[in-house]
Parts: C-alpha cells; sequence; structure tokens
C-alpha cells in the first residue's frame, strides 16, 4: 500500500490527549452497546428536507441506525437530507445486508447521494449493482476492513465475522470492486482497535484520510470525526453545487403584482364609467 495519505486536523482546537482519546473511546463502546438495545424499539426517523444532496448512513458490525444521531444532525445542520438506513443487527450475511441497502435507496427514490459507512457498512456498500451505484455520487468508509480484520477470528459466531477475514472471498471482491471505482473515499485511524492491522482500513490512495485520534467508534461518534466527514462533504458539494430552487416568496409576488394589475384594471374601468353621461329621464305629468 501506498503510504502518502492525508491527515485531518482540529480547526479550531488541538488533538486531544492519548489518555483521554482512550477514555472516550471507553464511553463510546458503553453508548453504543446502550444505544443498540434502545435501537431494537427506537429508529432514527428520516430528514427529507434540505437544499443539498442527500446523505445515506450505513452502520456497522451490530449497529443500529440511531447510533447516528450525533451525526445526523451535524449533516442536517449543513441543510442535507439525511436517511439512517435500518439493516437491524449487523450479524448476518453482508450480501443480504447489501440487498436490503439497495432496497431502501430505490425503495425511497434516493438519488445523486453520498453514503458514509462506518466499519463492516464499507463492505455492504461495495455490494450494490448498478441500480444502487447509478444513485450514488460519492462513498466515504470509516474504519472498514476493506482488507479484512483479524479481529474477526475472536467472533467466528455469525456469518459476516467469516466474511471479514483476511483473505476471504468476499474481502477480494470488495478490493476488487472499489478498485474500479473513482468515487470512494476511506477515512481511518493508525489506533484503530478493531480493524487490525490499520492499513486494512485504507484504500491505498493519496486521498485516504486520517483522523489522529484512537479509537473505532470515534471515528463517527467523535466531535473530530463527525468534523471531517461533514468537511469533506462539504468539499464535495462545493465542486458541483446543486441549483437552488425558486423560493414560494416568488410565486406569492406574481400572485400579488397579477392581482393589482386587475385592481388597476376595474378601477380604469369605473373610471371610464363614470365620465360617461347620464340620460336625463323626463317626468310626466
Amino acid at each position: 500500500m501506498k503510504k502518502d495519505h492525508l491527515t485531518y486536523l482540529p480547526e479550531n482546537r488541538s488533538i486531544r490527549p492519548v489518555l483521554v482519546q482512550h477514555l472516550v473511546e471507553f464511553y463510546f463502546n458503553f453508548y453504543y452497546l446502550i444505544s443498540n438495545i434502545i435501537g431494537i424499539f427506537v429508529t432514527l426517523p428520516d430528514h427529507t428536507e434540505g437544499h443539498k444532496r442527500p446523505v445515506v448512513l450505513v452502520t456497522g458490525f451490530l449497529g443500529r441506525n440511531i447510533t447516528w444521531k450525533a451525526m445526523k444532525e451535524r449533516l442536517v445542520s449543513l441543510g442535507h437530507p439525511v436517511y439512517a438506513v435500518p439493516l437491524g443487527f449487523q450479524v448476518g450475511d453482508i450480501r443480504k445486508k447489501s440487498k436490503l441497502l439497495e432496497e431502501f435507496i430505490l425503495e425511497k427514490d434516493i438519488k445523486d447521494c453520498y453514503l458514509v459507512c462506518h466499519s463492516m457498512g464499507g463492505l455492504i456498500a461495495a455490494g450494490l449493482t448498478y441500480k444502487g451505484r447509478d444513485r450514488v455520487r460519492k462513498i466515504f468508509t470509516l474504519g472498514s476492513p476493506l482488507h479484512g480484520t483479524y479481529v474477526a477470528y475472536a467472533a467466528p459466531f455469525f456469518p459476516c465475522t467469516w466474511q471479514m477475514f483476511p483473505g476471504s472471498k468476499l474481502v477480494q471482491e470488495v478490493v476488487e470492486t472499489y478498485s474500479k471505482f473513482h468515487n470512494v473515499q476511506s477515512i481511518f485511524t493508525k489506533g484503530d482497535s478493531i480493524v487490525r492491522p490499520y492499513e486494512s482500513a485504507r484504500l491505498g490512495h493519496f486521498d485516504d484520510v486520517e483522523i489522529p485520534e484512537y479509537g473505532h467508534l470515534n471515528l463517527y461518534l467523535g466531535s473530530l470525526g463527525i468534523e471531517c466527514l461533514s468537511s469533506l462533504i462539504t468539499a464535495e458539494e462545493k465542486k458541483d453545487p446543486l441549483s437552488v430552487k425558486q423560493k414560494p416568496v416568488k410565486a406569492e409576488s406574481q400572485k400579488s403584482t397579477k392581482s393589482s394589475a386587475a385592481k388597476k384594471k376595474t378601477a380604469g374601468k369605473k373610471k371610464a364609467k363614470a365620465k360617461t353621461p347620464k340620460k336625463k329621464s323626463g317626468a310626466r305629468k
């Protein structure tokens, strides 16, 4: 793999101390567990309004879409419609999850969107057929085991973990698929505790982005990860911004112009009528 890559640094603050990074990641693990339990009963609603391109969020292993709450709020504030895909517990066949993701995109009629995929979500996105790919503008993978991860050997109980073994058939398909695309960008951290070695989360492109903080969940739950992702999407939007839709205020002003013209016309008719001399009626004796 190429060693050259980009590094994202925070705009208005310095990198947190290593001890703080580990404590924050520990908190995120607890938050992730609780959110996934709550996520059995509660799902994150779609936000369909916005003047920018839509963003589709795909979670990873054991993930529920409610964990995207903080990321969604940031993207909505930037003007994007945001959809968090409900794929249930992410323990089954990754190929089947790819079909569910594609069905979701087609059912919601989402077009020209950004896919933001954490961990196993990056493998799920690679399995889209041409129907789904045609609707995706760019794919961002955050800590995705694109080349597999040795940590998967620690939990060989689920179909998806078998598929994430380094050198597995599915991993080979993912690498082959993404090698053909120019619109995929990987975000990774050298301190990833789940994707080992950390290079497995890289595509090997010059625009791979490193987040210089520890933690697998920190990549999409942490403030630096959210800031980095939103900055990358904003940069993409600036390259080819959507045309601004006409506001309904214009339509109202057109109506008021028409009504004022009609009033003037009516007033003109009344004035002309008033100038017309009336016939005098003679009185009978």
